[in-house]
């Protein structure tokens, strides 16, 4: 099992780069939120509206490895997508339920298809093909700090896909 810690930035607008450790204190990658332009982020700083949500994961090097974006429309929830520079794969995600407290998520991609689940003050757990395969949570009780687990038969093994989906969704949020 692969498991990770980090510390989110104390205010959700910022855009601060954040260090990814492993279990042997070693910084694995980096991510923060961005912005589409400055007048977006005016708008959501002063009114505090999160119609454009986007996180990007950076490797050691600096380079773009994987971008959540949120989209909101007129009405209902909005939808998301995690966009994988380096295969090209885009996952898209959705609402399976439509409650605010504990929601379930459809994630889907060209080859596989999976759950997401919040747990009220517990774990977000991931599935594939009923099984958990990682999770995510974040402990006020320890300043926001944040931990991921993957399972070895979790199809994906990229922890930075999990950071930026679980980052953009449960961190940032609606």
């Amino acid at each position: 099992m692969q498991k990770y810690t980090y510390s989110p930035p104390k205010i959700k607008d910022s855009g601060k780069l954040i260090n990814v450790i492993d279990e042997q204190g070693n910084v694995r990658f980096k991510f923060k939120r961005t912005y589409k332009n400055l007048l977006v982020r005016i708008i959501n700083y002063w009114w505090s509206i999160d119609w454009f949500t986007q996180v990007d994961v950076y490797s050691n090097d600096g380079e773009l490895v994987y971008q959540c974006k949120k989209t909101t429309k007129w009405s209902g929830h909005p939808y998301y997508q995690v966009f994988n520079f380096k295969t090209n794969e885009i996952f898209q995600i959705t609402y399976k339920t439509w409650l605010k407290i504990a929601p379930e998520f459809l994630i889907t991609s060209q080859a596989n298809e999976f759950t997401m689940k919040k747990e009220v003050m517990d774990w977000v757990r991931f599935y594939y093909q009923g099984k958990e395969v990682a999770r995510w949570k974040m402990k006020t009780t320890e300043w926001f700090k944040t931990y991921l687990e993957i399972e070895e038969d979790c199809p994906i093994q990229d922890p930075e896909f999990f950071i930026c989906l679980f980052q953009c969704i449960f961190y940032i949020g609606d």
